[in-house]
C-alpha cells in the first residue's frame, strides 16, 4: 500500500519533458553570430520573456548596465540566475548554448541545469525564441 501511495506522489514528466522530446532537442550551438544580434538587441531596450501569470520560464534583459538570465513569474523576471557585466561575457555564454542546454537537460550546463520535470524545456530559451526575437521590428 505505502508502494502505491509513494509512486502516486513520485514526479512525472510533463507533455513538454518526456524522454522522447527532451532527446529530440537540438545540440546545435547558437553561435556567435546569432548571440551578438541577441545581445544588440536587449541593448536597444528589448526584453525576451513570456509575460502572462504564474511561471514562465527563463528569459533575457539588459538593465543597470548588464546582461540577466532570468527566471519569471507572473510577467516580471522576478529573479536573476546569472548576470553578465560585459556584451563579450554574455555573448561567449549564450554562443556555446543549445536547445538542448537552455531547457536544462545538459548536467554539465550549470547555469540553465534543472532536475525538475516542470521546468525541464517548460517556457525555456530556445534558438527559435532567440531568433524569433531579433527578427521583431523594433520597439
Amino acid at each position: 500500500m505505502l508502494k502505491k501511495i509513494l509512486a502516486f506522489f513520485k514526479p512525472k514528466p510533463s507533455k513538454w519533458s518526456t524522454p522522447e522530446v527532451i532527446n529530440s532537442l537540438s545540440r546545435e550551438k547558437v553561435g556567435t553570430e546569432l548571440a551578438t544580434k541577441v545581445a544588440n538587441k536587449l541593448k536597444q531596450g528589448n526584453h525576451l520573456y513570456y509575460s502572462h501569470r504564474d511561471y514562465c520560464g527563463h528569459g533575457l534583459s539588459f538593465r543597470d548596465n548588464a546582461f540577466h538570465l532570468v527566471r519569471v513569474v507572473d510577467g516580471y523576471d522576478n529573479f536573476t540566475i546569472e548576470k553578465f557585466n560585459s556584451a563579450d561575457d554574455f555573448i561567449q555564454f549564450l554562443a556555446k548554448q543549445s536547445d538542448y542546454s537552455m531547457a536544462g537537460a545538459d548536467n554539465g550546463e550549470r547555469v540553465f541545469y534543472t532536475d525538475s520535470f516542470f521546468e525541464l524545456n517548460n517556457q525555456r530559451l530556445s534558438c527559435k525564441r532567440l531568433i524569433d526575437f531579433c527578427a521583431k521590428i523594433p520597439s
